[in-house]
């Protein structure tokens, strides 16, 4: 009976998430095309399923909305991801995969060894 409360609370944690990323000036513009064409289909009165048949015309625009959130955060490095998840207070996508970085780590921020030195060109 309260499964709905769930589902509308990962749904908000997500659209939170979403819009820290689209804030974000390090999250790829392709990434941010994802969200905005997702706007645009939301916005625009075109449709697959016209909003005059009752319930379908709403329910493809959910799922428009879910679809185009699930991409745009697959489509950000997963490094950052992470990090405005640990900002929000915790993992608000558990279970999903994203793209980046390999092991998780923002590259920039390394905390291994540092090497400074000189190179030359030998012929």
């Amino acid at each position: 009976m309260f499964g709905r409360f769930r589902l509308m609370a990962q749904i908000l944690g997500t659209g939170r998430l979403a819009l820290g990323l689209l804030r974000d000036s390090r999250v790829p513009m392709g990434a941010k095309l994802i969200l905005g064409a997702t706007a645009a289909y939301l916005i625009l009165p075109i449709d697959l399923v016209p909003d005059v048949i009752p319930g379908l015309g709403q329910a493809d625009d959910v799922l428009a909305l879910l679809a185009g959130l699930n991409l745009f955060i697959r489509a950000c490095p997963r490094w950052l991801v992470d990090e405005h998840e640990r900002r929000l207070g915790g993992k608000q996508r558990q279970g999903m995969g994203y793209s980046g970085a390999s092991n998780g780590q923002d590259p920039s921020n390394s905390a291994g060894p540092v090497i400074e030195g000189r190179y030359r060109q030998v012929r």
